[in-house]
Parts: structure tokens; C-alpha cells; sequence
């Protein structure tokens, strides 16, 4: 049986919103109308969010079921035209869509309480609202971005160059349309090396101009496409026209549409058709984040006993303003078992004709089982809603003042009215001032302090709360940290730490019982409760472990110290004492004071989450020189190959980090003077977890690569890159007459079962030549790629001795890394 568990529903659940109560308003108008709107039209607010979303969907289908059909087209520019209405209609309904979340964002807003403010719960709506607004608005610019690169109409460097394209700087944009880039380069570079003039022309629905490409053999002419600029017009069109002859690069391209648009917020529900065991594993993938799989997850049970129209939110908790996970369940069944990744949830539960509730920071636990009920509470028979009724000193001490609290709404926009009493035992200094009160308690019993809720229609509401007194008082002095992960004194997300707490007791009695401190908002806690005596006017220390969330969202957490004990008429006593502490995520990058003259430097310094993994550097705010930093316990060191020059050259280095709801950055620049490279040779791949090496063998036969990174005549290797992506670079100050022979070898893809492919370019810059580059695919591990043959003559300079081929090297034979 999975362990379950189980929440305090009246602990979870805000009770606020929907179809007013119309109970004598024509003798009574409402003081204040905003509420009345908003909550007689909440339900018809999220009919019109949800009807829009699934015009919305229907767009995308619509975009799907174009771009797979093109494959029954020939050469016609007009089908593209129409896909590009069609992605402009659903960028226009995700404005649309976003407006609607806007719209439940000030209906929010509308509802303004007698007392505090609403609350965590309110503000909780508020934000899974405020961020499904951003990633709807995000979602249409991305598929409205990816759409203009992949048919033909801009780059991705004029996509992320536009101020106006919308793409976040931190989101996998960019990746994803260049993988499908990639993969369309590498089906042209295919088509056109194994040309066959019968049978070619239209097995690529006569797309590719092979006669005009410049070259004599096809691999000529491959090189001369891939040497084209991404901003040509012929490759541009070339790598669109794939979808008119390729069934995979359209199914591919469909999905990719759909993934760029519901990027954060997605819509299911039995509206969309198939079982709800269909859609429920759409919310799971919805949920999932990197590295996570099914078998992270848990369950919860979510119980909705509410007849007619009804519909659930899920949002992932502590997610970053520009990536949120949420899920909108239309028409949401009775009962759903619905699966979800490990971590923190709030749900939203709409009803027609109830009042909305909200369960905040579900735990979802791997394997285990989490029940939510959902008790919504009609509008119609609750004119008056009371939120809370608390204390503000979680406890009541004997001759010390105690203020107590409510925090309601009339739902109906009504003036209300508060009567206060207090029993259990004798008081001094009784104050009722609207929703608070204060008195002061002289005796060791249990009291009750209880309010009356009226409005003018004779409306009540009733709600009390009882404390027993203690002639004890406990005070948190001070704080300490001690035994942290990530050595900087301050609370980091991510890591585990202890708490030193300083406690004493203020009061006249001694307290004896039992000590505690529970977990809270965005921290696990890992005290263990013990027995404890803390003498009156006595301090004691408290070490408390804790574990911060990596995810937390908020920039300061509640440690809470509770004492459990009995006073002199044997009532059971909760005391307690808490203290704010603040949460500090940050970046610094290590200064570089000196001018560089060294061609490879490398960039260090912290991000203050030691769980996190990884995070964004970018050199000279160039997309095309950034860097995904490997991060351990926070540290990172990045190397980073700066190009030669005749001046100092200033660079300027910027790292970002996202953790949860938090974000964090630095600037650091540097002057360098990098005396220009005789030869400059660069090599990148396109995929991840992989290890491609580069080699050059100069005129004497010596091999520059990762097990002899310096010859005698110049050569150097910077960095072996081993993890995928590259640079790899091999450069020379000075070079020597003869031949350089320029290869890649494919030392390992770290898989034993599956062949992992790779796409390669080599870019050669001489001194005084405009740059060359080179394309390749590697299949398989062992693969050797010869690129090329430089030939040097001291008075003709440099020429190239085309021999571009591949081979096979077993990786045994090959030294170990």
C-alpha cells in the first residue's frame, strides 16, 4: 500500500469568490461594486480564458496538419504564406489568451478584505495567473519566431538580434531551432553527396539548384552550401523546402511548433477527446523538468464533489517568471488520480456558482500518495467569508498583551461590523478596534476569543479561536549559521546548513516539554524533537538543520521554534517564537585586473546555489559566444578563446543564473592584447554528452591534439573538450613551410548501445585570408573526418590541397583518456 499524505484542508484552502448572493440588495447596495463584479463574474472570467485556449489549440492543430500536408505540394511558396497566417492568427490568440489571464489577475485585485491582506493563498491565484500570462505571451512569440526561421524568412541571430522577437534570453529557443536547422543541413548535405542527375531532382521535389552550386564533384558542392551564411537567401530557402520532400523533418517540425507553444502553459481536459488517462500523462510531461523522469513522481487524489462546470489549474511551485509549468484541466472529472513529478504544487479549483479555492505548496512525494478535497462553498449561502482568525503571537502569556486578528470579506460588497468576546478566564486591557483586538491575560487557563461578523443585511458569521496562557515566554535572541554547504555565511538555495538559535525564557516559570521546529515555506527541516527545559530568565542554544528548497521562489524563510508544555491547570500549551531569514542567491564573477595577452582565459567564480547545476556565461553580449556553465557546489571555471588583435580589445563577461523564482547576475570586463594567430583553427559539434577531438599534423609529422597539446613547431591545443559542443582550437603564432593536415576524430560518444551522430564544423582562420569553414557528420564513434590539407610556401603563402574523406580508427587502439 503507498503511505499517503494528508492535509488539513481548512489549513490549505482560501475561501474567496464567485456569483454573488443577491439577498435584499435593492435595499442595500453594495459599498463596494468592484467585489460584487468580480466574483458574480470569476466563472464567466475563466469560461471565456478556456474557450479561447482551445480556439487556441485548434490553431495549432491547424498548424500541425498544414505542415505535415506539405509533403502533397509541389514547389508552391503560397502553402508557406498560408502557414504563416495561421502562426499569426495563434500569436494573436495567445495575446488574446494572456489578456483573459489579466482579466483574472484584477478580479483578484477586486477582492479587498476587512483586516490584513488576503493572505498567501490569494496572492498564490494572483501569481500562477501573472505567470501563465508571460508564458502564454511567450509561447506565441516563440512559435511565431521559430516559424519565420524555419520557413525561410530570418536567421536565428536576426531573430535573437530583434529587440522586438520577444525570445527570454535563458529558454531553449534558440537550441530547438537549430537542431531542426541542423538536421535539415545535414539531409541537404546528404541529398547533394549522393546526387544522382535522373533520379535527385525529384526525390527533393526540386528544391535543391545543384548545377548552380560552385564545385566540381557533389562534395564540392555540399561544402560550398554549408559554407553559405545563415542570413543567405538560397540556403535560407533550401532549408525550408526540406519539409516540402522529407516526411520526418515535417513530422519533427509539427512537433516542435507544439512544444515552442505550450513552452509553459498548456490546456487538457475530456474537451480535447481520448481518455482522461490520455491527457492526465500530458499534465505529468507538462510538469517535468530536465533530469527528471516517471519515476520521479507521486500522486495526488484530487476529490472536486461539485456538480456542473468545473475547472482545475496546476502550476508547478517555485518555477522562474519565464519558464512556469501550469496545466489547466477543462470540464475537470469528480475525482482525478493524477500523477506529477516530485516537488511542490498549488492547484486552483473553479466551480460555476462556488467560491474558488486555492491549495497551496502541495508536496508531492516520489511513489506516495497526496489527497486534496476540494469543499468548495457556494456563493449564494455565504453573504460573509472569513478567511482567518489568529493570534498574532501564536501563543498567550500570562500579563502580556495578546492581539488578535480576523481577516474576511463581505462577498456581496457589504460594510461589515465585528464583535468580540473573550472567556476562559480573567483579563485585563480588553481593546476591539474593527478586525483587531487586545487584551491581556492574568491567569494560567485556557481562553477563547471568538468574533461576531455582521453586515447590514443581518448577515453572520461566527469564528473562534482558543489558546491556553503560560506564565513562560520564549524569545528567539539571535542566529547563527554553522555547518554550511556553500562556505559564505549566508542561507543559499540549495543547500544544507544549521541554524544556530539563541532561546530564551522571558518569563517567571520554568518551562519543561518538548522542543520542535517544522518545516515551512521553501526549507525541509530536519530537527528532530526532543525533550527541553529552558529555566526562567535562562538562554539555551538550538541547532537546527535545515535543507533549502533549490527551488525556492521567495527571498526569505520563516524558522519557526515551538515548546510544547502544560501549565499549572495541566491545559496543554503550544509557545512560540519565530525569526525571518533571508535568502541570498547570487553571482560573482572573479575579477581580471591585468591586460589578457594570452589567446585562452579563463573566467571563474560563484553562483550561490550549491545544487545547481548549471547556468548561462556570454562574452561581449554576442548569442554566438555563450557558454553553458558546468557548476560544482556553485563554482565555475570556463574557458573562453579570445581572437587576436593589433589594440587592446575590451570584453565584457556576463553570467545569469535562474533558481525557481529567483534570478541573479554579474558583470565583469577585462582589456586584452592577443597578438594575432598565424593559424587559427576552431572545431564545434552539435551535441551534448559527446567527445570530438581535433587534430592537426604539422609539416614534421607531428600530431597536435589532446595527448600531445604542444609541438615543436607552434602548434597548441586549448582545451579538450570532452562533454560535447566545443570549441576546440588549435593555433600558431608562426607557421613553417609544408603541409598542416587538418582532421576530427570522434573519440567517444559514451553510449555502448546506441550510435550517437554528430554534425561538425571546422573553421580555419590564416593571417590575411577571409575565414573558411567546413562541414561534417560523424556517426559513430571511431569515425575520422580528414577536413583538409593547408599547404605553406614561404613566398606563395597559403593553399589548400582539397582531400576531404572519411575513415574508421577502432578506439582501442587509441590512447586512453
Amino acid at each position: 500500500m503507498k503511505p499517503k499524505i494528508f492535509f488539513t484542508i481548512g489549513a490549505l484552502m482560501l475561501l474567496f469568490f464567485f456569483t454573488a448572493c443577491d439577498k435584499d440588495e435593492d435595499n442595500k447596495p453594495p459599498v463596494n461594486t468592484d467585489i460584487t463584479v468580480a466574483l458574480n463574474n470569476y466563472w464567466q472570467y475563466q469560461t471565456d480564458l478556456t474557450s479561447l485556449m482551445e480556439e487556441h489549440d485548434g490553431t495549432m492543430n491547424n498548424i500541425q496538419s498544414a505542415i505535415l500536408n506539405l509533403g502533397s505540394k509541389k514547389k508552391n511558396r503560397d502553402v508557406f504564406t498560408d502557414i504563416g497566417a495561421l502562426v499569426e492568427a495563434y500569436n494573436s490568440q495567445s495575446n488574446a489568451i494572456a489578456g483573459q489571464f489579466e482579466v483574472l489577475v484584477q478580479a483578484e485585485n477586486a477582492i479587498i478584505p476587512y483586516g490584513e491582506s488576503k493572505g498567501l493563498l490569494s496572492s498564490i491565484a494572483k501569481g500562477v495567473y501573472n505567470k501563465a500570462k508571460g508564458a502564454v505571451e511567450s509561447g506565441g512569440k516563440m512559435v511565431y519566431s521559430g516559424w519565420n526561421v524555419l520557413s525561410g524568412k530570418k536567421s536565428i541571430r536576426q531573430v535573437l538580434n530583434d529587440p522586438n522577437s520577444g525570445i527570454p534570453l535563458i529558454s531553449s529557443w534558440a537550441e530547438t531551432i537549430q537542431e531542426r536547422n541542423s538536421a535539415r543541413d545535414a539531409k541537404i548535405r546528404d541529398m547533394i553527396e549522393h546526387w544522382n542527375p535522373v533520379t535527385s531532382p525529384e526525390d527533393c521535389n526540386y528544391t535543391i539548384p545543384y548545377d548552380d552550386l560552385a564545385g566540381a564533384t557533389p562534395q564540392e558542392k555540399a561544402n560550398t552550401y554549408l559554407n553559405m551564411s545563415d542570413e543567405d537567401p538560397v540556403k535560407m530557402g533550401m532549408r525550408r523546402d526540406v519539409l516540402l520532400w522529407s516526411d520526418d523533418e515535417r513530422e519533427a517540425t509539427a512537433q516542435t511548433a507544439k512544444e515552442l507553444g505550450e513552452t509553459g502553459v498548456k490546456a487538457v481536459g475530456d474537451a480535447y477527446g481520448g481518455p482522461v488517462g490520455e491527457w492526465t500523462n500530458e499534465v505529468v510531461n507538462q510538469m517535468m523538468e530536465e533530469n527528471q523522469t516517471t519515476a520521479d513522481c507521486g500522486t495526488t487524489n484530487i476529490d472536486f464533489p461539485v456538480t456542473g462546470g468545473k475547472t482545475l489549474i496546476i502550476a508547478k511551485a517555485n518555477m522562474p517568471e519565464d519558464n512556469p509549468r501550469i496545466a489547466v484541466v477543462m470540464n475537470a472529472p469528480q475525482n482525478l488520480e493524477q500523477q506529477l513529478p516530485q516537488g511542490e504544487y498549488h492547484i486552483i479549483a473553479i466551480a460555476e456558482g462556488y467560491i474558488r479555492g486555492v491549495y497551496e505548496y502541495l508536496q508531492i512525494v516520489r511513489n506516495q500518495v497526496t489527497p486534496v478535497v476540494a469543499e468548495l462553498l457556494k456563493l449564494a449561502e455565504n453573504p460573509i467569508i472569513i478567511e482567518n482568525l489568529a493570534v498574532d503571537e501564536g501563543c498567550i502569556e500570562v500579563n502580556q498583551p495578546v492581539h488578535s486578528h480576523i481577516t474576511c470579506v463581505s462577498t456581496i460588497g457589504q460594510e461589515l461590523s465585528f464583535g468580540w468576546t473573550v472567556s476562559g478566564g480573567s483579563y485585563t486591557g480588553f481593546s476591539a478596534n474593527g478586525t483587531e483586538l487586545t487584551f491581556t491575560p492574568t491567569e494560567e487557563k485556557e481562553y477563547t476569543v471568538t468574533v461576531d461578523v455582521s453586515d447590514g443585511l443581518n448577515n453572520h458569521k461566527i469564528r473562534s479561536i482558543s489558546l491556553a496562557a503560560l506564565g513562560g515566554m520564549l524569545a528567539i535572541d539571535d542566529w547563527e549559521i554553522t555547518d554550511e554547504d556553500f562556505m559564505d555565511n549566508k542561507l543559499n538555495p540549495g543547500e544544507q546548513l544549521t541554524v544556530k538559535l539563541f532561546v530564551s525564557n522571558t518569563g517567571t516559570t520554568n518551562l519543561t516539554g518538548f522542543h520542535n521546529v517544522p518545516s515551512g515555506t521553501g526549507f525541509t527541516s530536519l530537527f528532530n524533537s526532543t525533550t527541553a527545559t529552558i529555566a526562567a530568565g535562562t538562554t539555551i542554544t538550538v541547532y537546527v538543520p535545515i535543507r533549502i528548497n533549490s527551488e525556492i521562489s521567495v527571498d526569505e524563510i520563516n524558522l519557526q521554534y515551538q515548546f510544547t508544555t502544560q501549565n499549572q491547570n495541566n491545559n496543554t500549551v503550544l509557545i512560540s517564537d519565530s525569526v525571518e531569514l533571508p535568502i541570498d542567491f547570487y553571482v560573482t564573477i572573479d575579477e581580471i585586473s591585468e591586460v589578457v595577452t594570452n589567446r585562452i582565459v579563463t573566467i571563474t567564480g560563484k553562483i550561490a546555489n550549491p545544487s545547481l547545476n548549471s547556468a548561462l556565461l556570454i562574452l561581449d553580449n554576442d548569442s554566438e559566444h555563450s557558454f553553458e556553465l558546468n557548476l560544482d557546489n556553485g563554482n565555475f571555471t570556463q574557458a573562453v578563446v579570445l581572437n587576436g588583435s593589433t589594440e587592446e580589445v575590451q570584453h565584457t563577461v556576463y553570467v545569469v543564473a535562474v533558481s525557481g523564482g529567483l534570478t541573479a547576475e554579474d558583470t565583469m570586463s577585462f582589456t586584452s592584447l592577443v597578438p594575432l594567430m598565424a593559424l587559427h583553427c576552431t572545431l564545434t559539434w552539435d551535441t551534448s554528452g559527446t567527445d570530438v577531438d581535433f587534430w592537426i599534423t604539422d609539416p614534421n609529422g607531428e600530431k597536435c591534439y589532446w595527448a600531445n597539446r604542444y609541438t615543436a613547431s607552434g602548434l597548441a591545443l586549448d582545451v579538450d573538450d570532452t562533454n560535447g559542443y566545443g570549441p576546440e582550437n588549435i593555433t600558431t603564432e608562426s607557421v613553417i613551410p609544408g603541409d598542416y593536415l587538418v582532421q576530427v576524430h570522434y573519440y567517444s560518444d559514451h553510449d555502448n548501445e546506441n550510435a550517437i551522430g554528430t554534425n561538425c564544423v571546422v573553421v580555419i582562420r590564416q593571417s590575411g585570408l577571409t575565414p573558411v569553414n567546413y562541414y561534417g557528420y560523424l556517426s559513430d564513434t571511431g569515425d575520422l573526418w580528414t577536413v583538409t590539407t593547408l599547404h605553406y610556401d614561404s613566398v606563395k603563402g597559403w593553399s589548400i590541397k582539397p582531400n576531404s574523406n572519411y575513415c574508421k580508427i577502432n578506439p582501442n587502439t587509441m590512447p586512453k583518456k
